[in-house]
């Protein structure tokens, strides 16, 4: 203890140095109060930030993903776990880094930036990006593809946007905002992410997603999916995902409600009813959906048509096997109530249907 008491006689940059080139931990376990008021000071915390990023060898230029994580563990952790957590790193210490160690600020500046917004401090995080010459579009996208992974959220994608990423550019390399990210969004119901995506002129890939959207989302992202697609590529119409909703076993009832309304009266009406009773067997919302379909202004009249000179009870008894008759029936039921006539149906059908 004496030997501590000697040491706070030392100038603080003395001081600073040998507590630096040590152990700071060690230091710290020794609960000497003017000790542990140096090792919270924002001036010692820079010089052994600075410190760490260069003992350890961290490459200037980052080459991957690991060097982030490893910068992190190298040079970031060791102050955490005195401190407990990441709450030292403020924009005074940024700002004072900046001034004091530029060098180590760039160095560890990716690393920074994730702890930053892990931690929900945005504006500390903004200030990084203004105070090195760090790229957010660095490791060809990586870099915000793995943000973005973590943090499927809107306000990431603003900060992002607010900081300078050009998403077009970052878009069209392929490496961020993949087709399997942006399933993810569709099956969590995350229409005001890709929202933010079109609002800044990304094409998304619609035939896609809406495959997804059908089981998993919700009918306004369905909408907003057939609107954006409207407005570029234009590859789906209503009745191109009214098919879709049919065969697909895991469309949503609301769904395929919106879908047959944006719809119109028409012939698709009456292979859409087909499709769902030949999916019956699979589809345990197959006579809901048919329902719906029927109930439509002047659905009545569409779906009892006959196509290809066979009738829709004709059709539906040539796929007839013994596995799906108590599902079809149901439908044959209704066909016959609308007036569908029952020649050539077998005699099977007809006692069911009775």
């Amino acid at each position: 203890m004496n030997t501590v008491f000697e040491l706070n006689r030392l100038p603080s940059p003395v001081l600073t140095r040998i507590i630096t080139y040590s152990d700071p931990a060690t230091w710290w376990s020794i609960e000497n109060r003017s000790v542990r008021a140096l090792i919270n000071s924002t001036s010692f915390r820079c010089g052994w930030v600075a410190h760490l990023a260069k003992c350890t060898n961290i490459p200037a230029l980052v080459t991957c993903i690991e060097d982030i994580d490893t910068h992190i563990c190298s040079v970031l952790e060791p102050v955490a776990h005195i401190t407990g957590s990441h709450s030292w790193i403020t924009q005074n210490f940024v700002r004072a880094l900046g001034t004091n160690h530029p060098e180590s600020l760039n160095i560890i500046s990716l690393a920074l930036l994730r702890t930053l917004l892990l931690n929900g401090k945005l504006d500390t995080a903004s200030m990084v990006v203004q105070h090195t010459n760090v790229k957010l579009d660095v490791l060809d996208g990586q870099f915000v593809r793995k943000l973005v992974s973590q943090f499927s959220e809107l306000w990431m994608l603003q900060w992002l946007a607010t900081n300078g990423l050009d998403f077009s550019d970052i878009y069209n390399r392929g490496n961020c905002f993949g087709v399997s990210q942006l399933i993810d969004w569709v099956t969590s119901d995350r229409v005001e992410l890709l929202q933010f995506l079109a609002d800044r002129g990304l094409q998304l890939p619609v035939r896609s997603l809406i495959e997804y959207a059908l089981g998993y989302s919700e009918p306004k992202l369905v909408e907003f999916l057939m609107f954006h697609d409207a407005e570029n590529a234009c590859e789906l119409s209503w009745n191109d995902v009214l098919m879709m909703a049919c065969t697909e076993a895991s469309t949503n009832l609301d769904v395929f409600a919106c879908v047959v309304r944006m719809t119109e009266p028409s012939i698709v009406w009456t292979f859409a009813a087909l499709c769902l009773a030949s999916h019956a067997m699979v589809d345990s919302y197959a006579y809901d959906k048919f329902i719906t379909l029927r109930n439509m202004p002047d659905a009545a009249a569409w779906i009892v048509k006959s196509t290809r000179g066979r009738t829709p009870i004709e059709c539906l008894c040539e796929r007839l096997t013994y596995e799906n008759l108590t599902y079809i029936s149901p439908f044959v039921r209704d066909f016959i109530e609308l007036g569908v006539s029952t020649a050539n149906m077998p005699s099977i059908m007809s006692a069911l249907c009775q």
